[in-house]
């Protein structure tokens, strides 16, 4: 199994780079079938370019528009299951009553592309190849936060509220848990993409150890495989702060207090987390009632306008959960995240 980093670099070559299948095998020194197995699995996020003026296309002119939304749908979608050429050509034809050649299109959609390329290069890769704006639309934030909760027993506990924040619309989501372990952040962004119903094409989040391992000179990440296998999986690319930056996360971080102060205010009660999250869903839909603080419109108003640019849940569902191997102590008990588990104490003999 190829390790994580080497799985990416052939999935940007392939979907970056656009080389074809045999190169990427030369390059990366795996064979073809490895390279189209990775190739294949996965898509990244859909690219804001320049217009291609309509008036160098005197007969393509009028159905740009709508090869424009096609492209613009399939940077959703799985890549096998995007248009070519000839698809387009084809559909322009049947349902459009297109008259013009097939070299028109070719060439429009190979400028379309070039154009892209160079947006990508002035943009840089920080804000995910989008042209430089104030929130982007369909970009969220992620971060976890303190606060205390009573369990079952009315013990004080402390917990943590996983918040993915959405800045352009102002939309936020929370999930709790009584750790901030990777399986708690994946679980947590899991079932929020989920309740949405999409995935951000791009996230900002701290260097949190349960995504990143290192830090390399240049800033160049390290990810962990389970947050490299997650990000694969649904399709989104991920930004970190820079170190002791958290500032560059501003609008999850006023996020994190503010459900703090709405959400889990007074000091709650969890006897099911699973429940509990559940109703938390339901409240943060709710907050999207409210007026935005700057744009004179509701969050949901907002959010309704962003969700499209949003991509699309991955076919398949992502399992979440790690190995362990743990020694049954002679009391029968196992320490997980700092909590005892009892297990039967004959185990401790296994």
């Amino acid at each position: 199994m190829l390790r994580m980093s080497k799985v990416k670099n052939i999935k940007d070559l392939y979907e970056i780079d656009g080389l074809p299948l045999n190169e990427i095998a030369r390059q990366t020194k795996c064979n073809f079938r490895t390279v189209q197995k990775y190739a294949y699995q996965q898509d990244f996020s859909p690219k804001v370019v320049e217009k291609v003026p309509a008036s160098e296309y005197p007969v393509l002119g009028p159905y740009i528009p709508i090869i424009d939304e096609w492209l613009a749908n399939d940077a959703k979608e799985p890549r096998k299951q995007r248009h070519t050429m000839t698809r387009i050509h084809e559909r322009l034809k049947e349902e459009h009553g297109f008259t013009g050649c097939y070299s028109s299109v070719k060439r429009y959609i190979n400028k379309k592309r070039e154009l892209s390329k160079r947006s990508d290069a002035r943009s840089g890769e920080d804000n995910g190849g989008f042209l430089p704006i104030a929130s982007p639309m369909a970009h969220a934030q992620i971060d976890f936060g303190r606060f205390k909760y009573y369990d079952e027993f009315g013990v004080d506990r402390k917990g943590y509220a996983l918040v993915v924040s959405f800045p352009y619309s102002n939309a936020a989501w929370i999930q709790v848990y009584q750790s901030e372990n990777q399986e708690c952040l994946l679980t947590g962004l899991k079932r929020i993409f989920a309740h949405i119903g999409a995935t951000p094409i791009l996230t900002r989040l701290d260097n949190m150890s349960t995504a990143v391992v290192q830090i390399l000179a240049g800033g160049e990440r390290v990810l962990t495989d389970g947050f490299t296998r997650f990000k694969m999986h649904y399709r989104f690319k991920a930004v970190f702060c820079n170190p002791g930056k958290g500032n560059e996360k501003g609008n999850v971080e006023n996020k994190v207090g503010y459900t703090r102060r709405n959400l889990l205010v007074p000091v709650p009660s969890i006897t099911d987390f699973g429940e509990f999250n559940e109703q938390l869903l339901h409240k943060c839909d709710q907050d999207l009632k409210r007026e935005h603080y700057k744009h004179g419109k509701t969050l949901m108003e907002l959010w309704l306008e962003e969700k499209p640019y949003l991509l699309n849940l991955p076919e398949h569902e992502y399992d979440v959960f790690s190995y362990e191997n743990l020694t049954v102590k002679k009391d029968g008990f196992i320490l997980i995240d700092k909590v005892r588990y009892g297990l039967n104490p004959e185990m401790s003999n296994m």
